[in-house]
């Protein structure tokens, strides 16, 4: 059985939804290039407003609740900090837009998708490139990490999905 318990009214059409772990946090993106939300239980249930240039097409939180991370048409990746809605970083992350996002559980890594077919990997404390995977022929729509992080699934209008493993092999970060 499920019942209907609680509503949050939207003054523009509803793109993206996302409920954060232990549903600390409840985050709708708009079609108005806003994301408004709800911290559940915490400070009365302090209210999230953010605003962007073009529509948030993706966002995930953090597991530890510290950080939001959203994907737009702008070809953007935002990183903003929770605890006090304040901004930390953005960039021009992607050729095209941002398709997907999602954290690494425990951690402040970050992958994201696009529809320029590349699968990046950041640290989104520091805001630094680690990886880009190459492989698909198409647009990549869609990631899921794994529980322990140590594989994703990227899905694409190549007509695949691939999975791709971690490895224990050592990785350079070139410095430009």
């Amino acid at each position: 059985m499920v019942s209907h318990v609680w509503s949050m009214k939207m003054n523009d059409d509803v793109q993206v939804v996302y409920v954060s772990l232990y549903a600390k946090y409840i985050l709708a993106a708009l079609l108005d290039c806003t994301v408004k939300g709800q911290a559940i239980g915490y400070r009365n249930g302090a209210a999230i407003a953010l605003r962007f240039l073009l529509p948030v097409l993706c966002m995930d939180i953090s597991s530890d609740g510290a950080l939001l991370v959203t994907g737009s048409a702008n070809k953007n990746l935002k990183i903003w900090g929770l605890d006090f809605g304040d901004f930390h970083k953005s960039s021009f992350a992607h050729a095209n837009s941002v398709m997907a996002v999602q954290f690494v559980h425990n951690t402040h890594y970050v992958f994201s998708v696009e529809k320029d077919r590349l699968i990046k990997y950041w640290d989104a404390d520091n805001f630094e490139l680690l990886l880009t995977l190459k492989g698909h022929h198409a647009e990549v729509w869609c990631l899921s990490i794994s529980n322990r992080g140590d594989f994703i699934i990227s899905g694409s209008h190549d007509r695949s999905i691939r999975r791709w493993d971690s490895t224990e092999e050592p990785f350079f970060i070139e410095v430009v």
